[in-house]
């Protein structure tokens, strides 16, 4: 097979993956309610956004680490700290607070796993300054081989500063920044998008939380200007995902027939004789892509150099509709692939059988005083002097001071208490109501949701997926607070074993 043709089989495989296309769960996502009031941008982008007032907003966003964190925790669960925060400053926001939920199993395996996912995400969040503001940890006998390590994300930014992830205009540069890119990481998104079966350690990357902390000053920087158009984090399917995903969104929102064209031997590299499908699916860290201005392009390079960042223009956005690749390939000319967008991105949808979710009866057991307090010693929840209410009190919730708007932030987030192995339907009511009644008997007025909905095989679990997405938008359509943003991890599976359904609410609220 030429590489011509299999190139682009190879990328449009790595793109139907599940935790890239979403490919089970859209339909039903689709459902959610997702408008309201006090939303500036829900569902569809790096993050959501509620307005506070005052020209400000509040930026949220929860991901899963929980293949990564069972196969390297300390790794796995700094890398999920990592892409949260670039998530939130991608949008131009500068992120204050992050929550660690963490579900573990009781086994042997489970003792040893805890404590390094803990030490993970202890040392990024407190080496970039973001403090950890709350969280929870429950241990069940359901995640002895599939551990959940769910991470949220917030963020300040003005309502006139915010950076969409987005390519509109032909023309103008895509810009490459912060470390090289290996092979770590490469298949990642596969990895996530499969049962737990086979430990692939090359799939989870190494974190480098010092760069990181560059990435975002001078990302920071960027957004105060006029001279990008739109940033993105390399995250899952890495370079590829990142420049196609700009120019999608561009596409969709001007309805122009937008390109783009990447230059692959323009990339930074760490390792010697990278493949063109490597150098696209590497999931290397703290990586960011820029839609920057052409004619700004000399003012936006010399901001990553102050910052020793180093920059690269890789391509450019055109006009043409496809997306493109210039690779040399040592021979006498390059390798030109131009492809259709259709044809690596295509609207791929699975369907399964609505089995009725068993539940598993297992023991959902809090974390014991003595380990929660040893988890909340190693983080600095302090840090940025904005934690009003922290981990140092008990409660499900965090309160934060935003003197930009002379008012509080307000975060609370769900334990369903292993309702939703029994009935999952109920479970996810019963988050709400509890974040909701959380939120308002503190005075508070409730803005949005983000959630994050961990389930098993989607063979085993659709249903309760599609169950637990009907309750929450019947929920969230009467109490008039919308779902601004969240993810889906399926397949935390181990053989025929799945986890029962965990889904995990965080709600925020402005008093």
């Amino acid at each position: 097979m030429s590489q011509k043709t299999e190139i682009p089989k190879i990328l449009a495989e790595a793109m139907a993956s599940e935790h890239t296309s979403y490919k089970s769960t859209k339909k039903f996502l689709s459902k959610l309610h997702t408008a309201g009031k006090y939303v500036i941008q829900g569902p569809g982008e790096n993050a959501g956004i509620v307005d506070l007032g005052r020209g400000w907003a509040l930026v949220m966003r929860i991901e899963s680490h929980n293949h990564p964190s069972f196969i390297k925790p300390y790794h796995g669960a700094a890398t999920g700290v990592g892409g949260i925060l670039r998530d939130i400053f991608t949008m131009g926001a500068r992120p204050i607070a992050l929550l660690d939920i963490l579900r573990f199993g009781t086994d042997t395996r489970a003792r040893r796993l805890l404590p390094e996912v803990v030490r993970g995400i202890a040392d990024y969040g407190n080496c970039v300054g973001v403090p950890v503001v709350g969280g929870d940890l429950y241990f069940d006998s359901t995640y002895n081989h599939n551990c959940l390590v769910n991470v949220a994300a917030f963020g300040l930014v003005r309502k006139n500063k915010i950076i969409y992830g987005h390519a509109l205009t032909p023309g103008n540069d895509l810009i490459y920044v912060g470390a090289r890119t290996g092979r770590d990481g490469v298949g990642g998104a596969q990895m996530a998008s499969t049962n737990l079966d086979v430990h692939d350690e090359s799939a989870v990357q190494k974190a480098d939380p010092f760069l990181e902390k560059l990435l975002l000053e001078a990302c920071c920087e960027l957004a105060d200007t006029k001279w990008i158009e739109g940033m993105q984090d390399m995250g899952a399917a890495g370079l590829l995902c990142s420049t196609s995903e700009v120019v999608l969104r561009g596409r969709n929102k001007t309805r122009k027939n937008l390109g783009a064209r990447v230059y692959l031997n323009r990339v930074p590299t760490k390792a010697r004789k990278i493949s063109p499908v490597e150098m696209l699916l590497s999931e290397s860290q703290e990586r960011m892509l820029i839609v920057g201005h052409k004619k700004y392009r000399k003012e936006i390079l010399k901001v990553f150099k102050r910052w020793d960042l180093e920059a690269r223009v890789i391509g450019n956005v055109t006009n043409d509709g496809k997306y493109t690749i210039v690779y040399d390939t040592s021979s006498k000319k390059n390798l030109v692939l131009p492809m259709e967008f259709a044809d690596i991105f295509p609207d791929v949808r699975e369907e399964w059988d609505a089995t009725l979710w068993k539940s598993q009866n297992t023991k959902h057991q809090k974390a014991s005083r003595r380990i929660t307090q040893n988890i909340w010693h190693q983080y600095d929840w302090m840090v940025g002097v904005r934690t009003l209410k922290g981990p140092n009190k008990p409660g499900h919730y965090a309160i934060l001071d935003a003197p930009e708007v002379g008012k509080k932030i307000v975060i609370a987030w769900s334990s369903d208490e292993g309702l939703s192995d029994r009935n999952p339907a109920r479970g996810i009511e019963h988050s709400f109501d509890v974040c909701k009644s959380r939120i308002r008997s503190l005075g508070a007025t409730p803005l949005g949701i983000t959630n994050c909905l961990n389930f098993g095989h989607p063979k085993d679990s659709i249903r309760a997926f599609a169950e637990t997405i009907d309750v929450l938008t019947a929920r969230c359509k009467k109490f008039k607070i919308p779902v601004v943003g969240g993810n889906v991890s399926l397949y935390n599976a181990h053989g025929s074993h799945s986890i029962k359904p965990t889904p995990v609410l965080v709600m925020v609220g402005v008093r």
